[in-house]
């Protein structure tokens, strides 16, 4: 069955979603695993033969292979300076383009085959220029028919795609993605949306942020987890489970009032209980920074809060009951959170390709169906058939020129002025030298002094 596939390429981890054509209508976006989970790590790992390990496999070599795995390249494409992998260095937009790639094959695994058409979401920090390497790059790897979009805009297309947007509406997207946050306005314009003002990027708050403060206060209850020989490679991987598992954890208080870390690490194995309570008290510092952020990106788009349709809040940090009570308290507006806000950029991606799609298929079915309905079969030849690219012109009447007489030169003639020319122009260059040969015998000869002889006479 044909499908669209949708791609989110964020900082910190990929997701994908895809739409199928039943028909002539299509699906909305469904949300499809990479491997095992929902989303998967942004890293690449290069092997010895030159291909690239992706996700979860990637992550695992970070631990004893390091120098041969890629990460953090989403925030790197356009910087002249390339990054070195293993012995070798490979510009970050190659690396998404891998990326991409990766995703865009496991999803054909799945399916069976390849999709339609594929629609990037991407950072809302990426202006032309690294949109047009990241195109350049997909291409060498043989993906032409891909569609790039800021990955707000992909945030909005999937609201409006589940809730009515009205034409002219605006919607303020704000994104908690793993190392930063953005908050992007954006006014419907259908079929999609369009950006209003300058998008607002901020290092923190970030889902990084939130893990680490759980971290570093486990760390603490724990008398800062003493003895540890982090150059021993086990206990590195111990380390980095404990984090990823603070990173569940974080998200399983989201919906239950508690729940507990279970530490493995050489010297300490105990559970570790964690109340939502206590989480909100570590996040509230990082995540009331979020409607401040927000209000400064509708500011400098010219708008109050009150103008605004919507305020939609997408990541995985999007999801705590925190965050939407202080956005709530300082904009006095409801923000609007999606079951799976890790997944919702994907979904946009995937209605996107859609959009991307079913423009062609419309536009030729239009042009069909018009020419069904504007065809004029008249034998009549003065009726003009509008399917030609210029009407046929009226015939003119005929025109009878006379040709105007012209008498032939005369030769003979020609020939008899040109001689008595060059004779004329012959007897004068003869007469000046003549004149010449004469005055020279008069100025010099025997009758130039008959005036003196004749005054010493005297």
């Amino acid at each position: 069955m044909p499908y669209v596939l949708g791609i989110h390429l964020g900082a910190t981890a990929t997701s994908a979603a895809i739409a199928r054509r039943e028909g002539s209508r299509w699906t909305t976006g469904v949300p499809v695993p990479l491997g095992g989970t929902p989303t998967v790590p942004t890293v690449l790992c290069r092997a010895q033969d030159g291909s690239f390990l992706a996700g979860e496999h990637a992550q695992r070599q970070a631990l004893t292979h390091h120098q041969w795995v890629a990460r953090g390249f989403i925030d790197r494409v356009g910087d002249d300076a390339p990054l070195l992998i293993g012995s070798e260095f490979v510009a970050p937009q190659f690396l998404v383009a891998t990326m991409v790639e990766w995703v865009a094959d496991a999803v054909a695994h799945r399916q069976g085959q390849p999709p339609d058409h594929i629609a990037l979401a991407h950072s809302a920090a990426w202006g032309p220029h690294r949109v047009r390497l990241v195109h350049q790059a997909l291409a060498q790897l043989g993906i032409s028919d891909v569609t790039l979009l800021p990955e707000p805009v992909a945030v909005a297309m999937d609201f409006a795609d589940k809730q009515r947007v009205d034409e002219d509406g605006s919607v303020v997207v704000g994104n908690i993605g793993g190392s930063g946050f953005d908050a992007t306005v954006l006014r419907r314009r259908r079929p999609g949306f369009e950006v209003v003002g300058p998008p607002l990027t901020s290092a923190h708050p970030s889902g990084q942020d939130l893990d680490d403060a759980l971290f570093e206060h486990l760390r603490a209850e724990l008398g800062g987890l003493p003895g540890l020989d982090v150059s021993d490679p086990n206990v590195r991987a111990a380390v980095a489970h404990l984090r990823a598992d603070c990173a569940q954890t974080r998200e399983a208080l989201s919906f239950h009032p508690g729940s507990t870390l279970r530490i493995h690490l050489p010297k300490v194995h105990t559970d570790f209980a964690v109340s939502r309570a206590r989480y909100e008290k570590l996040a509230r510092p990082h995540l009331e920074r979020v409607p401040e952020l927000v209000l400064q990106a509708v500011q400098s788009a010219n708008l109050t809060p009150a103008e605004l349709d919507a305020v939609v809040l997408a990541g995985g940090a999007a999801r705590t009951p925190l965050l939407k009570q202080v956005v709530q308290e300082r904009l006095e507006l409801q923000p609007l959170v999606d079951a799976a806000p890790e997944l919702v950029a994907a979904s946009g991606a995937a209605v996107a390709a859609v959009s991307a799609v079913s423009a062609g298929t419309d536009q030729s079915e239009s042009v069909a169906e018009t020419s069904v309905l504007m065809r004029i079969e008249a034998d009549d030849p003065d009726v003009i058939d509008p399917f030609e690219e210029e009407p046929a012109a009226a015939p003119r009447p005929a025109v009878e020129v006379e040709p105007m007489h012209i008498e032939p030169p005369d030769e003979r003639r020609e020939r008899t002025i040109k001689i008595v020319k060059l004779a004329v122009a012959a007897l004068l260059i003869i007469g000046g030298l003549v004149l010449t040969f004469v005055q020279g015998p008069i100025k010099n000869g025997p009758l130039s002094g008959f005036g003196v002889g004749q005054q010493q006479q005297r």
